[in-house]
């Protein structure tokens, strides 16, 4: 969210702009300068960017919709827009408000990737992590096959392969004249 204030009053200002007499004129321009000082510190003392449930940055932008109001004032005392900054509040014309919301959206644009960034490398972190225990699984899968296969053939050696199988000995028994109905598959 972006906080734009235009309700700066201009009524001095265009005394100024219309006095003809200079002594006049420049009470009207103090006038004007202590008119938009008075907003500052109005908005100032607002802390919009504290409302609750307002994302905002830590700036309020003043809009002051008369471009030549906005030169008078900072030709006149050119330390009010870093009073105004040192209190969060951005003086903006019709010429530079377009320009810093975009400014404010790029930077925006730029924290968004940052934060993605960043959660892109948790989220390889987290990736990687289950990467090597599902590998860590495989290795003991694979061991486990080996430890089944040995088992595997240690029985089948006891069965048929070695000396003294029981595929020999159930075999001679039968030889010997024990009836029986099958016969073991060779």
């Amino acid at each position: 969210n972006l906080i734009i204030d235009a309700k700066v009053s201009l009524t001095a200002y265009e005394r100024y702009a219309k006095e003809g007499d200079e002594a006049k004129k420049a009470d009207h321009l103090k006038n004007h300068i202590k008119s938009v000082r008075e907003q500052i510190k109005d908005l100032s003392s607002k802390n919009y960017q504290e409302l609750h449930g307002i994302n905002a940055p830590d700036y309020v932008m003043m809009y002051i919709p008369v471009e030549p109001a906005f030169l008078a004032v900072i030709q006149a005392d050119n330390n009010l827009y870093f009073e105004a900054l040192d209190k969060n509040i951005v003086l903006v014309t019709a010429s530079t408000l377009l320009a810093t919301m975009r400014t404010v959206s790029f930077i925006w644009t730029q924290e968004d990737q940052s934060k993605n960034v960043l959660q892109i490398a948790k989220q390889s972190g987290d990736l990687y992590d289950k990467f090597v225990g599902f590998t860590e699984d495989l290795i003991r899968v694979g061991n486990a096959m080996d430890k089944a296969k040995n088992e595997y053939k240690g029985a089948m050696n006891k069965l048929s392969t070695g000396t003294g199988n029981l595929v020999n000995r159930a075999e001679k028994i039968k030889k010997l004249g024990a009836k029986a109905s099958k016969a073991i598959d060779s």
